[in-house]
Protein backbone atom coordinates (compact mmCIF):
# COMPACT_ATOMS: atom_id res chain seq x y z
CA UNK A 1 0.00 0.00 0.00
CA UNK A 2 2.92 2.50 0.08
CA UNK A 3 2.63 2.83 -3.67
CA UNK A 4 -0.62 4.64 -2.84
CA UNK A 5 0.81 8.09 -2.61
CA UNK A 6 2.26 7.74 -6.24
CA UNK A 7 -1.23 7.48 -7.76
CA UNK A 8 -2.22 9.60 -10.57
CA UNK A 9 -6.21 9.56 -9.01
CA UNK A 10 -5.20 10.23 -5.75
CA UNK A 11 -6.90 13.62 -4.49
CA UNK A 12 -8.51 13.70 -8.24
CA UNK A 13 -12.44 12.68 -6.85
CA UNK A 14 -12.47 15.74 -4.56
CA UNK A 15 -11.23 18.11 -7.22
CA UNK A 16 -13.84 16.46 -9.45
CA UNK A 17 -16.47 16.47 -7.47
CA UNK A 18 -15.58 20.09 -6.67
CA UNK A 19 -15.92 21.32 -10.31
CA UNK A 20 -18.63 19.13 -11.42
CA UNK A 21 -21.60 20.50 -9.05
CA UNK A 22 -21.32 23.86 -10.37
CA UNK A 23 -20.64 22.96 -13.82
CA UNK A 24 -24.07 20.54 -13.21
CA UNK A 25 -25.92 23.93 -11.43
CA UNK A 26 -25.07 26.07 -14.73
CA UNK A 27 -26.03 23.38 -16.93
CA UNK A 28 -29.23 23.10 -15.28
CA UNK A 29 -29.93 26.78 -14.91
CA UNK A 30 -29.13 27.60 -18.78
CA UNK A 31 -30.63 24.60 -19.88
CA UNK A 32 -34.05 26.08 -18.31
CA UNK A 33 -33.32 29.25 -19.81
CA UNK A 34 -32.44 28.20 -23.37
CA UNK A 35 -34.81 25.58 -23.64
CA UNK A 36 -37.54 26.45 -21.48
CA UNK A 37 -37.99 29.92 -22.17
CA UNK A 38 -35.83 31.18 -25.08
CA UNK A 39 -36.79 27.84 -27.55
CA UNK A 40 -40.33 26.91 -25.95
CA UNK A 41 -42.13 28.84 -28.96
CA UNK A 42 -40.06 27.35 -31.66
CA UNK A 43 -40.72 23.57 -29.65
CA UNK A 44 -44.48 24.74 -29.67
CA UNK A 45 -44.62 25.21 -33.49
CA UNK A 46 -43.11 21.68 -33.65
CA UNK A 47 -45.06 20.24 -31.01
CA UNK A 48 -45.60 16.86 -33.24
CA UNK A 49 -41.44 16.19 -33.23
CA UNK A 50 -41.38 16.19 -29.44
CA UNK A 51 -42.51 13.97 -26.50
CA UNK A 52 -45.56 15.13 -24.85
CA UNK A 53 -45.15 17.38 -21.69
CA UNK A 54 -46.35 14.87 -19.18
CA UNK A 55 -43.76 12.29 -20.88
CA UNK A 56 -41.12 15.05 -20.47
CA UNK A 57 -41.83 15.60 -17.19
CA UNK A 58 -41.39 11.71 -16.34
CA UNK A 59 -37.73 11.73 -18.13
CA UNK A 60 -36.52 14.14 -15.43
CA UNK A 61 -34.25 11.70 -13.90
CA UNK A 62 -32.45 11.06 -16.89
CA UNK A 63 -32.58 14.49 -17.44
CA UNK A 64 -30.76 15.18 -14.10
CA UNK A 65 -28.39 11.74 -14.95
CA UNK A 66 -27.30 13.35 -18.04
CA UNK A 67 -26.34 16.73 -16.55
CA UNK A 68 -24.76 14.67 -13.97
CA UNK A 69 -22.36 12.94 -16.67
CA UNK A 70 -21.95 15.93 -18.51
CA UNK A 71 -20.95 17.88 -15.65
CA UNK A 72 -18.25 14.78 -14.63
CA UNK A 73 -16.80 14.72 -18.44
CA UNK A 74 -16.49 18.34 -19.17
CA UNK A 75 -14.60 18.74 -15.20
CA UNK A 76 -12.10 15.58 -16.13
CA UNK A 77 -11.61 17.32 -19.69
CA UNK A 78 -10.83 20.96 -17.74
CA UNK A 79 -8.79 18.80 -15.11
CA UNK A 80 -6.55 18.02 -17.55
CA UNK A 81 -6.40 20.77 -19.54
CA UNK A 82 -5.87 22.72 -16.38
CA UNK A 83 -3.05 20.41 -15.07
CA UNK A 84 -0.93 20.70 -18.44
CA UNK A 85 -1.44 24.31 -18.51
CA UNK A 86 0.09 24.65 -14.86
CA UNK A 87 3.22 22.65 -15.81
CA UNK A 88 3.83 25.22 -18.80
CA UNK A 89 3.38 27.98 -16.48
CA UNK A 90 5.58 26.52 -13.60
CA UNK A 91 7.99 26.02 -16.67
CA UNK A 92 7.82 29.66 -18.17
CA UNK A 93 8.17 30.36 -14.22
CA UNK A 94 5.40 33.26 -14.67
CA UNK A 95 3.26 31.63 -11.77
CA UNK A 96 2.36 35.79 -11.17
CA UNK A 97 0.66 36.18 -14.18
CA UNK A 98 -2.12 34.12 -13.55
CA UNK A 99 -3.64 37.07 -12.23
CA UNK A 100 -6.92 38.72 -13.57
CA UNK A 101 -5.97 40.10 -16.64
CA UNK A 102 -2.29 38.71 -16.52
CA UNK A 103 -0.96 36.96 -19.16
CA UNK A 104 -2.95 33.62 -17.82
CA UNK A 105 -5.89 34.96 -16.91
CA UNK A 106 -8.43 32.17 -15.31
CA UNK A 107 -11.66 34.38 -17.38
CA UNK A 108 -9.64 34.44 -20.41
CA UNK A 109 -8.41 30.35 -20.16
CA UNK A 110 -11.98 29.93 -19.22
CA UNK A 111 -13.68 31.50 -22.53
CA UNK A 112 -10.85 29.93 -24.54
CA UNK A 113 -11.91 26.15 -22.59
CA UNK A 114 -15.41 27.22 -23.18
CA UNK A 115 -15.55 27.86 -26.68
CA UNK A 116 -14.07 24.39 -27.20
CA UNK A 117 -16.52 23.03 -24.96
CA UNK A 118 -19.38 25.05 -26.47
CA UNK A 119 -17.85 24.38 -30.17
CA UNK A 120 -18.56 20.75 -29.22
CA UNK A 121 -21.76 20.62 -27.67
CA UNK A 122 -23.00 23.11 -29.92
CA UNK A 123 -22.39 20.79 -33.35
CA UNK A 124 -23.30 17.82 -31.82
CA UNK A 125 -26.86 19.53 -31.35
CA UNK A 126 -26.70 21.28 -34.55
CA UNK A 127 -26.05 18.55 -36.16
CA UNK A 128 -29.69 16.98 -35.57
CA UNK A 129 -30.63 19.25 -38.57
CA UNK A 130 -29.03 16.57 -40.63
CA UNK A 131 -31.74 13.20 -39.78
CA UNK A 132 -34.28 15.23 -37.80
CA UNK A 133 -37.41 17.73 -39.54
CA UNK A 134 -36.50 20.68 -37.34
CA UNK A 135 -36.64 24.13 -38.40
CA UNK A 136 -32.74 25.75 -39.35
CA UNK A 137 -33.92 28.32 -37.06
CA UNK A 138 -33.96 25.52 -34.37
CA UNK A 139 -30.64 24.23 -34.87
CA UNK A 140 -28.95 27.52 -35.05
CA UNK A 141 -30.34 28.50 -31.99
CA UNK A 142 -29.39 25.46 -30.07
CA UNK A 143 -25.75 25.74 -31.55
CA UNK A 144 -25.34 29.51 -30.41
CA UNK A 145 -27.22 28.15 -26.61
CA UNK A 146 -24.65 25.44 -26.58
CA UNK A 147 -21.76 27.82 -26.91
CA UNK A 148 -23.03 30.37 -24.51
CA UNK A 149 -23.21 27.48 -22.05
CA UNK A 150 -20.04 26.41 -22.68
CA UNK A 151 -18.11 29.71 -22.19
CA UNK A 152 -19.61 30.34 -19.07
CA UNK A 153 -18.95 26.58 -18.25
CA UNK A 154 -15.29 27.55 -18.94
CA UNK A 155 -14.96 30.45 -17.15
CA UNK A 156 -16.80 29.21 -13.95
CA UNK A 157 -14.29 25.98 -13.75
CA UNK A 158 -11.31 28.22 -14.13
CA UNK A 159 -12.46 31.12 -11.72
CA UNK A 160 -13.42 28.34 -9.09
CA UNK A 161 -9.96 26.74 -9.75
CA UNK A 162 -7.92 30.22 -9.68
CA UNK A 163 -9.79 31.21 -6.38
CA UNK A 164 -8.48 27.48 -5.13
CA UNK A 165 -5.49 27.90 -5.86
CA UNK A 166 -5.06 31.17 -4.42
CA UNK A 167 -6.56 30.00 -1.00
CA UNK A 168 -3.94 27.90 -1.10
CA UNK A 169 -1.24 29.79 -1.68
CA UNK A 170 -1.92 32.13 0.76
CA UNK A 171 -3.10 29.70 3.55
CA UNK A 172 1.09 28.52 2.56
Amino acid sequence: MENNAQCPVKGCLGKLLCTAVPVFIVLFVMGYLIHHVWLMPIYERTASLWRPMGEMKEMMPMLLLYYAALSLVISALFCKVKQGKMACIAAEGTQAECKIGGKHCPIKCGVCFGLCIGLFMGVLCAGSYIWMPIPGELAVKWFIGDLVQGIVIGVVLSLICHCKMKNCAENK
